[in-house]
């Protein structure tokens, strides 16, 4: 099993964009419901997503990303502080495009890579659409203890609140736009 250790912050756009100064990828997220592992497939509206032996248990949300041309395939359990399980895989693009998603919870955003003083590489997201303007940064980390050199433009650290997680974000942006 893969596990994701992140720290993650707010970001203040307001001031200078150092982020901005390198590589950068626009990405399309998907949130779906009702992922199922049967008989060593992953589907989706009966759609074989993935051939997956490996028991997979206690994920919670399932994404679909759409980055570069390349689709992504991800599978995320709870979060306990700072690490949740993850796996991921590869989609077709052919497959990408013939499935229905018009209607559940997305994100757009531009994703800026960042390296820090420290080495670590950032992943700055500033969100388009009904969140333009909101950015978070965050940067994955080998263990939950590992010293970080924060940027000085990291705001509040929004690693242990609920309801900043991408998906959040998307079911919320998804509730607003139905009422």
């Amino acid at each position: 099993m893969g596990v994701e250790i992140e720290r993650r912050f707010l970001v203040d756009g307001r001031n200078d964009k150092p982020w901005r100064c390198g590589k950068s990828s626009a990405i399309f997220q998907t949130y779906l419901d009702g992922v199922k592992h049967v008989d060593g497939k992953i589907m989706w509206r009966n759609h074989v997503l993935v051939e997956e032996e490996r028991a997979l248990v206690n994920l919670t949300t399932w994404r679909i990303r759409l980055s570069e041309g390349v689709v992504t395939l991800t599978a995320k359990g709870r979060r306990i502080g700072a690490s949740a399980p993850e796996f991921e895989w590869d989609l077709p693009l052919k497959l990408y495009n013939d499935l229905v998603l018009d209607g559940l919870p997305s994100i757009s955003k531009v994703r800026h890579y960042w390296n820090g003083e420290d080495g670590l590489l950032w992943e700055v997201d500033e969100f388009e659409g009904p969140i333009s303007g909101l950015i978070i940064a965050e940067v994955e980390l080998e263990d939950e203890s590992q010293n970080v050199v924060l940027p000085s433009w990291l705001g509040l650290e929004l690693t242990y609140l609920k309801g900043w997680s991408n998906s959040s974000l998307s079911r919320m942006i998804s509730d607003s736009t139905l009422n």
